[in-house]
């Protein structure tokens, strides 16, 4: 069965296309989802349009206020924060990948403190700390082991998100305690004594 569109014609069409074609598929590309103005541009040079016109149409998106990076990086930021709780080490990682400037990470992330209140120091601590208890809680259910390991599959579920080391334990060690001191775990130390 033959393809409809054949990707090298559609590639030659692409790198035949002319500034205002260039412009309306940047225009067109982030219209499904906020991009950083790197990943746009490597979308679009991989997608097979030249790259002076890609440039170009970067540079005017920019100007035009459509890309912003930092607006990109707290939405980024402010997602995380709602729904899978990262430790700031992870943050920084996701927003390199996607093309943010380090200068716009660490700006995102001190603000990101302050409005949660912390001025840096102990404050900030907590709320890294507060982030991780969080999500240490979606990962705190009994599956009948050793608590021991149910730590240890915590902790390295909180490293696994970016949070500090020292902090990721203590946390999965505390969430263990509690939810063993309201009495949930019974069947995991039955399952041991077996």
């Amino acid at each position: 069965m033959r393809r409809r569109t054949d990707p090298a014609a559609i590639k030659e069409r692409r790198a035949a296309a002319d500034a205002g074609a260039v412009f309306e598929a940047a225009a067109r590309s982030l219209a499904g989802a906020l991009r950083s103005k790197r990943s746009l541009t490597e979308r679009l040079i991989a997608a097979g349009y030249a790259a002076e016109h890609v440039a170009a149409a970067a540079d005017r998106l920019e100007d035009l206020g459509i890309i912003d990076d930092e607006r990109f990086a707290r939405s980024l930021v402010e997602s995380r924060d709602r729904s899978r709780q990262r430790g700031d080490r992870a943050l920084v990682q996701e927003l390199r990948r996607r093309g943010v400037g380090d200068d716009v990470i660490m700006r995102v992330l001190a603000d990101r403190s302050t409005a949660h209140g912390s001025t840096g120091g102990l404050a900030e601590a907590f709320d890294a700390q507060e982030r991780a208890a969080r999500a240490a809680a979606a990962k705190l259910r009994p599956r009948g082991h050793d608590p021991r390991d149910e730590v240890q599959r915590i902790a390295q579920a909180l490293l696994r998100r970016g949070f500090p080391s020292s902090l990721s334990w203590r946390i999965a060690r505390e969430r263990w305690a509690e939810a063993d001191a309201e009495g949930g775990f019974e069947a995991a130390e039955d399952h041991g004594a077996e």
